[in-house]
Formats: C-alpha cells, sequence, structure tokens
C-alpha cells in the first residue's frame, strides 16, 4: 500500500477537492481531474465512470481499497483540484512501473 496516495486524497477530501460516489460523480458539473475507483467496485458503476471519464476528458484510474475510503464507506472518488490529482497520477505511475 502507498501511504503518500491515501494521503494526497486525505487532502483532496480535507480541501473540499473530493466527489464521493458514482451518482454524484455523474452529477458533477464542475472540472474533474481524475476520477479513482477501488477493486471492489461494480462492473456496473465501473462503466458509468468510464463514460463520465470519457464525457469529460479526465482519467481513470484503479486504487488499492485505502483506509480513508473503507471508513467513508466509499468505492468511487472524483478530484477536483488539478495539482493533488497530478501527484496521485504520478505516485500511481511509479507503483505500476515496479
Amino acid at each position: 500500500m502507498n501511504s503518500k496516495i491515501e494521503t494526497y486524497i486525505g487532502f483532496a477530501i480535507k480541501k473540499g477537492s473530493a466527489v464521493f460516489g458514482c451518482d454524484n460523480i455523474e452529477k458533477y458539473r464542475k472540472k474533474l481531474f481524475l476520477l479513482l475507483y477501488t477493486k471492489t467496485l461494480s462492473s456496473n458503476s465501473i462503466s458509468v465512470m468510464q463514460s463520465v471519464a470519457n464525457k469529460r476528458g479526465c482519467i481513470l484510474m484503479e486504487i488499492e481499497d485505502y483506509e480513508i475510503l473503507v471508513k467513508r464507506n466509499c468505492k468511487a472518488l472524483a478530484i477536483c483540484d488539478k495539482s493533488l490529482a497530478d501527484a496521485i497520477i504520478k505516485n500511481l505511475a511509479l507503483i505500476a512501473g515496479r
């Protein structure tokens, strides 16, 4: 588990730059930079997230079930802050590159 990613997600939540849940993400009308979903998200919800990512032109990535998300019973999350989204993407790319 990468604690940096969980920390960046926590920063986004505290800053108010996070949207929780597929329905809320789909209804959200402001700019989204990154869509994240956990491995336990249903296939129908994943297809909803993919369509939102295609319509909005943002990146969709799968993450682990981090404790910060499990506490909130959340499986889908959108990041609305560009710098935090870039930091999360960079760290996820480092994990994938290992």
